[in-house]
């Protein structure tokens, strides 16, 4: 009776362990499922670009349910939907020189833009860059500029230059200087200072020079840093940072000795585009979410928010003076007119390789 019980026992166990093994293994088809039930969108978006609690209200709106990935760098959203087969993914929003090769991969699908009404309403300024030439692919949503920023308590009136990011001490900065921890960013900063043409024939000569200066920078620099320099400012760590405007816009609002000023040579212009994803056969629900995104108060939201500037001329021009920090600088503006989309035919591996090769040096 005892071996019969046990026998029972054993026999209820395996089967409640094939049981949960079973569960297991169809709860992705059951949530699968239940997401092909419920209308959904998938965002891939840097951070600071989306704020959740308008993601909310949209879904209030619509019934139509909104998950956000983010990404830290565009080669990264470029590895996900590029080698990932099984990415469930219907937006993105890259920026430039990544989404250049999303259309040479064909990783994103023609834009329908009879179903964009907003269109119109964006700078043209922003529209039929070399790597979309007539916007088929892409829609351009927020831009920024790359630059420098610094203490005014220290500078009081003096000219800000890129030299003094690479020899601070010529200008009698004693403190050491924050500088990029991005790649392409140096090769930017270093290119524009010895003022090497910004072509795509980039030769291992001109990257000699740049990693030559960028060594002899070394010395000046407390950290390499794409996310901290406000901190660096608003602490009294440097009194100087290469960083893109919005990092140290924000810190502007609370501290007025904080600036931002374009490089005198020319500044990187960032442009932030929305493409839809080749394989996504949501279309329509995608389209009312563009609509959403480019409306008006939404746009103004994401700008105050995040200090980003939108491409949305009403939105743009009704923007508070303070979340921009650059005077004078707007489409059309001779600061606006030296900005650069800076095309590098250099491939992600050889980048990597001369920053890696640089920082080891």
């Amino acid at each position: 009776m005892q071996s019969f019980v046990k026998y029972i026992t054993r026999a209820f166990f395996i089967i409640a362990w094939m049981g949960l093994i079973y569960l297991f293994l169809i709860l992705p088809k059951f949530f699968t499922l239940k997401d092909d039930q419920v209308k959904t969108l998938r965002v891939y978006t840097w951070a600071n670009r989306i704020d959740e609690s308008i993601i909310r209200q949209f879904e209030q709106e619509t019934d139509i349910k909104i998950y956000l990935n983010y990404y830290d760098s565009g080669e990264e959203l470029l590895t996900k939907i590029e080698k990932t087969s099984t990415l469930d993914c219907d937006i993105m929003i890259p920026s430039a020189h990544t989404l250049e090769k999303m259309i040479e991969k064909q990783l994103v699908k023609k834009i329908d833009k009879n179903k964009c009404t907003f269109m119109q309403e964006i700078y043209p300024e922003f529209l039929n860059f070399y790597f979309d030439p007539n916007n088929d692919y892409s829609i351009p949503i927020f831009w920024d500029i790359f630059g420098i920023g610094y203490n005014s308590k220290i500078f009081k009136g003096k000219e800000i230059t890129t030299e003094m990011l690479f020899y601070p001490h010529k200008h009698g900065i004693k403190d050491q200087i924050g500088m990029t921890d991005d790649a392409r960013e140096a090769v930017f900063l270093g290119s524009q200072y010895l003022k090497i043409p910004l072509d795509e024939n980039f030769t291992e000569q001109k990257l000699q020079l740049i990693h030559d200066l960028l060594k002899k920078q070394k010395e000046f620099v407390g950290a390499y840093s794409d996310t901290q320099q406000g901190y660096f400012l608003m602490s009294d760590t440097f009194p100087l940072v290469a960083s893109d405007r919005e990092i140290v816009a924000r810190q502007m609002l609370n501290y007025d000795y904080i600036k931002f000023a374009p490089l005198p040579e020319g500044s990187m212009l960032r442009l932030d585009s929305v493409v839809i994803h080749a394989e996504t056969k949501k279309d329509d629900l995608i389209y009312k979410f563009l609509e959403f995104l480019y409306r008006y108060d939404v746009m103004m939201h994401h700008s105050k928010k995040y200090s980003i500037l939108p491409t949305v001329k009403k939105v743009f021009t009704d923007l508070d003076q303070k979340y921009i920090g650059v005077p004078d600088l707007y489409p059309g503006s001779p600061i606006f007119k030296k900005l650069v989309i800076f095309k590098l035919n250099l491939t992600q591996k050889a980048l990597n390789n001369f920053w890696i090769t640089f920082k080891a040096s």
